[in-house]
């Protein structure tokens, strides 16, 4: 108890500390993010897209990483280029951030000042330094968003679809658990290394072994302060949500448009008060990264009535910029509120419900059917005859027990295999078989096309001669992971509804493709925006939790595959059929996490 009243004695300290000096430090905290969102993130997206375009380079993903260092080498290198100037952009923006922290402590805030000080600094950054700093930030990444937290890191992260893979293999697991370990060990080690290399101009050396000093006996105590911090907090957060909702609810009982007045209205003020708590937790966070040596003495008062002034004349500035970024969220607020006209496409993935079957086989398309999706999700892979089999894996043990890829079988020795899952078990089927049952009972199909180098040359001809009839006759879609299967197939059959399978959101690619499969957790607002530019759809996977499914419904894609069509179904019947206005607002609290701030919405 003695430890945790420290830590609230910390935080009532820090409140009164950024009390005394709120117009500076949320105009500081507020004018950076919003700087980074609708200035740096802009430019470095179209000198992105620029290079993309001038190398001839149609997208970037993890697929073709290889091919653009091997065929576009100044592509590449233009690319890499983009990367360091990235990071000098992070480290001058933490380091903007720090001095910017302590001039306001001390009273002796310039804004001036503090970016001749933070460009200097970053002039001076020496091999070292730069090189602790890309990895501090590539390896100790889920450790430092805690503390540090820029725009420009969003797209820094592991897809879920990889997380949840590895956790389904308890080696994996463990692995997986062992290295967050040791990394968020680390994080607590290093606190205090960049503190001390930016503001006291230590050798990275020295800072490193300084902070293990300093941090030796203290990392329960810091781990114990940061929980403390984001549980009061979260409870702060959780009561004023709440009490926001309770009114809501009241209001919507009204006649309209007030209903939709006041909903518009209280979006606006969760939106301003999550912004505020935001700054205020990492304001908390970032003085934990600060040694106590830095505020030696307490901060001078001199010249009273000069700094009393200039805080007048800073509070009134932000003021004023959150006046304007309200404004901008009060449009977006309305567009959230009022338009949401047309629910997304559901797709099942792999032609299942809550483990209803076994993935892509025809007794679970009979029984997903009943729930009546938009789209059947299913997988192909291309047998040793040249025929095509419905199978996601590329080998056959993990369902059927056979050690075996289906290029290695063919046809009529692959479907006398029964695959097991879910407690179910079911004959593999023929592509035509699965297809001949979809278009009897009506049932679209978006048909993803697996390769491997063992298919034949002419295998998306072969396709396309047997399927494109039946797949234009009862509108069926395709995609696939393999960019040449979607520029073969829109340059041989353009009629075909084709989307291209993005597992990572780098930056938007420039295809022929009529849509994007894209994995849910690095789908981004401005994704969405750009691709409604182009003219091009967007379908996310594979969204499985509640959280999951009310961002992506939030987004605004145009499908959803998931694996629980029933839960997807409750939850768009929630969002689109005549749904409370408070109802609406709790929605977009669950993506509160993804979105938080206003500086993002006034950046849309």
């Amino acid at each position: 108890m003695q430890q945790i009243r420290s830590d609230l004695q910390f935080i009532d300290h820090y409140i009164n500390v950024f009390k005394r000096s709120w117009g500076s430090y949320l105009f500081f905290f507020l004018g950076i993010n919003l700087f980074i969102e609708a200035i740096i993130i802009p430019i470095f997206t179209f000198l992105t897209s620029w290079i993309l375009k001038l190398s001839h380079i149609p997208y970037v993903s993890y697929t073709n990483i290889l091919e653009i260092i091997t065929h576009h080498p100044v592509g590449s290198l233009a690319l890499i280029l983009e990367l360091v100037l990235i990071v000098g952009v992070i480290f001058f923006q933490f380091t903007f951030l720090l001095t910017g922290i302590t001039n306001i402590f001390r009273d002796n805030f310039s804004l001036k000042e503090v970016w001749f000080a933070s460009w200097r600094r970053l002039i001076q950054l020496r091999p070292t330094s730069v090189l602790f700093f890309i990895g501090y930030f590539i390896l100790i990444i889920p450790f430092a968003n805690l503390i540090f937290k820029t725009p420009l890191l969003n797209k820094a992260k592991i897809p879920a679809f990889i997380i949840d893979f590895l956790l389904t293999k308890w080696q994996f697991a463990l692995l997986l658990t062992i290295a967050y370990l040791i990394i968020f060990y680390l994080g607590l080690r290093l606190l205090y290394t960049l503190p001390l290399m930016i503001i006291q101009n230590y050798y990275t050396r020295e800072a490193v072994s300084k902070s293990f000093s300093l941090t030796r006996h203290q990392n329960l105590a810091n781990l114990r302060r940061m929980l403390v911090i984001s549980i009061y907090f979260g409870i702060i957060s959780a009561v004023g949500y709440l009490l926001i909702i309770f009114l809501q609810a009241g209001f919507d009982k009204f006649p309209k448009p007030f209903d939709l007045i006041m909903a518009i209205i209280m979006l606006a003020i969760i939106q301003i008060f999550s912004t505020f708590i935001a700054t205020l937790v990492s304001f908390l966070l970032l003085q934990m990264t600060l040694p106590t040596e830095v505020f030696k003495g307490h901060p001078t008062f001199y010249h009273t009535n000069r700094i009393n002034q200039r805080k007048k004349k800073i509070r009134v500035t932000t003021i004023v910029l959150i006046s304007f970024i309200a404004l901008l969220s009060l449009t977006n607020n309305y567009f959230y509120l009022h338009n949401n006209d047309t629910p997304p496409l559901r797709i099942s993935h792999r032609g299942v419900d809550d483990g209803n079957g076994v993935q892509n086989t025809i007794p679970a398309m009979a029984a997903t059917i009943k729930e009546h999706p938009d789209f059947i999700e299913m997988d192909i892979h291309e047998t040793k005859d040249h025929q095509f089999v419905v199978m996601h894996d590329e080998n056959l043990k993990n369902l059927t027990g056979v050690n075996k890829a289906p290029y290695q079988l063919t046809l009529a020795q692959i479907t006398k295999l029964i695959a097991h899952e879910n407690g179910h078990s079911a004959h593999v089927v023929s592509f035509d078989d699965y297809l001949a049952y979809a278009n009897k009972h009506h049932q679209k199909l978006l048909i993803e096309i697996k390769t491997t180098p063992h298919d034949s040359k002419n295998m998306i001809d072969i396709f396309l001669k047997k399927y494109q009839k039946d797949i234009l006759k009862y509108h069926h879609e395709v995609h696939s992971l393999d960019y040449n299967v979607v520029r073969q197939i829109k340059f041989k059959a353009p009629e075909v509804f084709v989307s291209y399978i993005l597992p990572y959101n780098f930056t938007y690619p420039q295809t022929p493709a009529n849509a994007y499969s894209i994995e849910q957790s690095t789908l981004t607002d401005s994704f969405i925006i750009e691709a409604l530019f182009n003219q091009q759809k967007v379908y996310a996977w594979t969204v499985n939790t509640d959280s999951e499914m009310n961002r992506v419904l939030w987004l605004n894609t145009d499908g959803i595959i998931t694996d629980n069509l029933s839960s997807l179904d409750g939850k768009i019947t929630d969002f689109y059929d005549d749904p409370s206005y408070a109802n609406m607002i709790f929605n977009y609290i669950t993506v509160i996490p993804y979105n938080n701030s206003m500086t993002s919405e006034a950046s849309v």
